[in-house]
């Protein structure tokens, strides 16, 4: 059972063994020297203390068997009464004493000794010290010399013997239980030092037992390691057992197995990569640290007209023009010293060389990889002749385009101002007339005349809408902090709309970052048809901006007619109205010129209507041009 387990369980069950043998083994020495403590110290408590015991009383009973006798050698009264007074200090001590060492333990022959001497004690103090000390006191010295003859004398001699019996044998019980602890802690401390040996025995054979089962199969693991790192795949590897050691043998087979899997397929791949090289429209070269070309592929042939047999082996410098050709390998040998790049890792336009001894113009990548401790550079090369040709011609019609703009551009000026001057001068001579020769007209005279001074101003009108259209995005102002709330509120001062109709700013308006005339034309000219268009006695325009993601969305809500919504895309037209100009005076331009200047913003425009209910223009410009200061 032990074997079928693995390296790491039976780590974990001999290491628990030993903790737990060096733990029992532990707790049974503190047991044993607990042991060994508490028999000293019952030795000392049952046996060292009543022995001082005994020998204290036996102190005392000499001092008063020598304060009775200094009494009779000097019977004055001065020293009769202070000898008196030890002897009853001392019989009580005696009593006291006595009475603490009977509570000791005693083995019945001490107790058999002990009651001897507590009946002797008994007659000595009643038989012969009191009556003693009763005759010094009386000053009967004759009496008490006799009581000392016949009676303490005879009695001491007996509680000496009786107190020097028990003395010595609480001197022999105390050694015997001495011995006896000595001889029980040599042997806890022996059995100690075994259990100690024999774990280092255990160690030792466990060692023993993990080189075999662990190192010896492991270095063999790091053998057949080595083998497969160095190439060697035809190793036979055995796997013996289910443990790691099992385990580690089982993966290295697998990987040895793999590796075989993988290297084939790395050939495979080999073969399935320098195909796709040989089918890549750009040309694919690939060169050492030396400048060698290493892969031609197709491409390359079909570009620089070299077969890959041609080049390989010889330096790439071959496939450069002079100046290039002779400067290559310094410029290599230079990024090899100090890693300065100049090409590498970016795509640039450089010059190629055909076999044929023509250049043309390419795009070079170079990108650098290691394969060990060899640089490989890879350079993608794609011919750019058609794609250099398309930009020359491009160039030439965006120069084309330029000069057709300046001249369109002129020919609006001239236009402009060859078309005014004579408005100019119509619109002077029908007022002379209007004024000069108002009552030589009759009514019809008088409304012809009318219509003539309003087509007069509604041509003006067009052709100033005609510029203004033409300057969006052609002259530029400087881009400055427009505060909208200020500005909006100065154009509807400019505006002055009508009493019957409130304009209502709903929030505070954003501050942007843009051009303030482009910016008024917005709100003007949305501002102006919706007050210019209003059809209800109470007309209501709300303004409001909202924060959207990246950007501010405004509204110009009106409660005016509506539009109808096959009309949404074509009153953004230029010089389109849906109202006859006669009837509403309009150019047609306004709208188009707001959607032009927040498309110019990298905004849009758009609006929901419904016919009767009125309509709403929204508005977006991002916030990139944008301070946001709206609450």
């Amino acid at each position: 059972m032990f074997k079928n387990l693995t390296i790491k369980s039976r780590l974990i069950f001999t290491l628990s063994f030993l903790v737990a043998l060096l733990l029992g083994i532990e707790m049974l020495g503190l047991f044993g020297m607990s042991k060994a403590n508490d028999g000293l110290k019952t030795v000392y408590e049952d046996r060292v203390i009543p022995l001082g015991q005994l020998e204290h009383i036996e102190s005392l009973l000499h001092q008063s068997r020598l304060a009775i006798a200094a009494a009779l050698v000097t019977p004055t009264p001065e020293v009769i009464d202070k000898n008196t007074a030890t002897f009853e200090k001392n019989v009580k001590e005696i009593t006291k004493t006595w009475e603490e060492y009977r509570a000791t333990y005693l083995t019945p022959e001490e107790e058999k000794l002990a009651g001897k001497f507590s009946e002797d004690r008994k007659k000595f103090v009643t038989e012969g010290l009191m009556p003693e000390v009763a005759a010094l006191r009386t000053n009967d010295i004759k009496k008490a010399n006799q009581i000392v003859v016949e009676k303490v004398r005879p009695l001491y001699e007996l509680v000496k013997e009786d107190i020097s019996s028990l003395i010595n044998l609480q001197i022999d019980v105390a050694k015997q239980e001495y011995r006896y602890q000595q001889d029980r802690y040599a042997t806890i401390r022996n059995i100690f030092i075994a259990l100690i040996i024999i774990v280092l025995a255990l160690a030792v054979l466990i060692s023993i037992a993990v080189t075999r089962a662990v190192f010896r199969p492991l270095e063999k693991a790091v053998k057949i390691a080595r083998g497969v790192a160095a190439g060697d795949f035809t190793q036979q590897i055995e796997v013996r057992s289910a443990d790691e050691i099992g385990q580690l043998m089982q993966a290295l087979k697998e990987m040895n197995d793999s590796l075989v899997k993988i290297i084939g397929q790395l050939r495979d791949s080999e073969t399935h990569v320098r195909a796709m090289l040989n089918n890549l429209i750009e040309g694919i070269i690939t060169i050492n640290e030396y400048g060698a070309i290493g892969t031609f592929n197709s491409a390359a042939e079909r570009i620089f007209g070299y077969a890959e047999a041609e080049v390989v082996e010889k330096n790439v410098s071959m496939l450069m023009p002079s100046p290039y050709h002779e400067a290559h390998d310094g410029y290599l040998a230079r990024y090899l010293q100090t890693g300065e790049k100049k090409i590498i890792g970016i795509s640039r336009e450089v010059v190629g060389l055909r076999k044929d001894g023509t250049t043309f113009p390419m795009e070079l990548a170079v990108i650098e990889t290691r394969q060990g401790e060899r640089r490989i550079f890879t350079g993608s090369v794609r011919d750019i002749s058609e794609r250099r040709q398309a930009e020359e011609q491009k160039a030439r019609l965006i120069h084309e385009l330029e000069s057709t703009h300046e001249e369109l551009k002129s020919f609006a000026y001239v236009v402009s101002h060859d078309l005014k001057a004579p408005l100019r001068a119509i619109s002077a001579l029908a007022g002379w007339l209007s004024h000069d020769y108002s009552d030589k007209f009759d009514e019809e005279g008088k409304e012809h005349m009318r219509l003539l001074i309003k087509r007069v101003y509604r041509m003006d009108n067009l052709i100033n809408g005609i510029l203004q259209y033409s300057r969006v995005g052609q002259v530029k102002e400087k881009i400055i902090a427009v505060d909208l709330d200020q500005l909006v509120r100065e154009v509807i001062d400019l505006l002055s709309p009508p009493a019957n109709i409130v304009v209502t700013i709903e929030n505070t308006l954003p501050t942007v970052m843009a051009e303030p005339t482009r910016i008024e034309q917005v709100f003007q000219n949305l501002l102006s048809n919706a007050i210019k268009y209003m059809d209800k006695p109470q007309g209501e325009i709300r303004i409001a901006c909202s924060s959207e993601g990246k950007q501010w969305k405004f509204l110009i809500s009106d409660n005016g007619p509506g539009i109808e919504l096959r009309h949404f895309e074509r009153i953004f037209q230029l010089f389109q109205t849906l109202v006859p100009r006669d009837r509403v005076e309009g150019t047609g331009v306004g709208l188009s010129l707001v959607k032009k200047i927040v498309e110019m913003y990298g905004g849009k425009i758009w609006l929901e209507s419904k016919v009767g209910e009125g309509s709403t223009f929204f508005f977006t410009l991002p916030k990139t041009v944008t301070t946001a200061s709206s609450n």
